[in-house]
């Protein structure tokens, strides 16, 4: 069984966690959360993802995070960032992370909260922050640039197999691609791959 932790595209190849930003009913497994992008409509929207709380396909909180390249000023993002992981330690889902040259402001928000729920760090690739992730730690998920950035497959060696997810995200690459790359590169069967995926997943979401 092949499963695809983060997705933008509901394609039915896998189980996937399709991520949702907006506010419709889904009868596929999703993750519905604000993006750092989006800050600025958190009162517009923290509302939905509570009222979202009971959807028993609502699998987890996300993507969010922070941003430095893109989105509203850090301490909009940050407060955004904060109440999401709050509700996501009451209602008990998994946080779906989305950093863009900010870990060390989300590790220290890790520090300060002391979440329960797992967090996990989506489409993966900063090499030189991978042992602090992982001693944080964070579940890491690859997707798409484990395909060509060599770095990236060179530290793919280190990460647990109890700490690793895969996804496409928003690529046109298939999930199955992925998990033959992933395969290869640790030397797994692909049905090796897919139980370690397979019990990870089991573990974390409630299903």
């Amino acid at each position: 069984m092949l499963v695809n932790i983060h997705t933008h595209y509901n394609r039915a190849d896998s189980i996937e966690i399709v991520n949702c930003s907006e506010k419709f009913d889904f009868t596929v497994y999703y993750s519905f959360g604000i993006h750092p992008w989006d800050s600025e409509t958190i009162v517009l929207k923290i509302s939905e993802i509570e009222n979202k709380t009971q959807d028993k396909f609502m699998l987890a909180i996300g993507e969010i995070g922070l941003d430095k390249v893109k989105g509203p000023a850090l301490e909009i993002q940050q407060s955004c960032f904060i109440d999401q992981v709050l509700i996501a330690e009451k209602i008990n889902r998994p946080v779906i992370i989305h950093c863009v040259k900010a870990w060390n402001e989300i590790k220290t928000i890790k520090k300060e909260i002391q979440p329960k729920q797992t967090w996990i760090f989506h489409g993966f690739s900063k090499v030189a922050i991978l042992d602090s992730v992982l001693q944080e730690g964070l579940m890491v998920s690859i997707g798409a640039g484990i395909m060509n950035n060599t770095k990236l497959q060179e530290a793919l060696l280190r990460i647990p197999n109890d700490q690793l997810f895969l996804e496409t995200d928003d690529s046109e690459i298939t999930i199955l691609e992925i998990y033959q790359k992933v395969s290869t590169l640790k030397n797994l069967s692909l049905s090796e791959l897919e139980e370690i995926i397979e019990n990870n997943f089991k573990r974390i979401f409630r299903i």
